[in-house]
């Protein structure tokens, strides 16, 4: 199961900054991915204020072509995403999510100076999958604000490599109706709950009792993963929700080739 607090494994990974050199299956092309270390303090004047706990790690493509621009645009926008903490859209740019997010806390500490502790965040990203026609990157973050704990999630971010842009989940299947049918089979199968059965009888909480995909669909190079994050379908103590299928079972229902 995928950890909600940074993987120990990708920390090390990017530590050593070892490059990606990720042979595209069924093409002669390739993406080149490297780790990129955003250096917090370059971006913050933390000598006389106290700042937020930074630690972010992206991938980048190594190339100037205009998709794999879009490409590290779309890995970036999620990171600017996650770091949003206020009802403010997100910010565009990594460097001004950051300062955003640092300014949030700085405005936390001056209201509330005897009562907030500093703030953190967390995101490491690696490669999960790619193919001739889609990357599938995986994000793992970490958001605390104060209270009793902090936020853990993932996200996976599949990307048409035509395109460089993001692909909704609808637009990964063939018939999304079918895949949705065949995974609550699957779902019911693993929890072991009859299809009599209200689907949170085990005690999910479904919008109207009614399965549905989670927000993050992953691809690795033999699965497919539905990953519901805390919150999502069950409480945060449950932690989150992961099936996996594999891919040859699955292939025929999306748009993509996966294989």
């Amino acid at each position: 199961m995928i950890n909600t607090k940074t993987n120990t494994v990708l920390k090390l990974f990017f530590f050593f900054g070892i490059l990606l050199a990720i042979q595209a299956c069924n093409t002669e092309e390739s993406f080149i991915f490297e780790q990129q270390n955003i250096a917090v303090e370059t971006l913050l004047d933390c000598n006389d204020d106290d700042c937020a706990s930074l630690d972010i790690n992206l991938l980048k493509i190594v190339d100037d072509r205009p998709v794999c621009k879009k490409i590290n645009q779309e890995i970036e926008k999620v990171a600017c995403a996650i770091l949003n903490v206020s009802e403010n859209q997100p910010q565009e740019t990594l460097k001004a999510a950051v300062l955003r997010f640092n300014d949030s806390y700085k405005d936390s500490t001056e209201e509330f100076p005897d009562e907030i502790p500093p703030y953190e965040a967390s995101i490491t990203s690696e490669l999960s999958f790619q193919c001739k026609s889609m990357v599938s990157v995986l994000m793992d973050s970490y958001i605390f604000t104060g209270g009793a704990h902090g936020y853990g999630g993932v996200s996976f971010i599949n990307i048409d490599t035509k395109t460089g842009k993001r692909i909704a989940n609808k637009d990964l299947f063939k018939s999304y109706e079918d895949f949705v049918a065949y995974a609550e089979r699957v779902f019911r199968s693993k929890y072991e709950i009859l299809e009599s059965e209200s689907i949170n009888s085990p005690g999910f909480f479904f919008e109207n009792e009614q399965f549905a995909l989670p927000e993050n669909i992953g691809f690795t190079d033999t699965e497919v993963i539905l990953y519901y994050n805390p919150y999502e379908i069950s409480s945060y103590a449950e932690g989150p929700v992961e099936i996996k299928m594999k891919k040859e079972d699955v292939a025929s229902y999306f748009a993509f080739d996966i294989l």
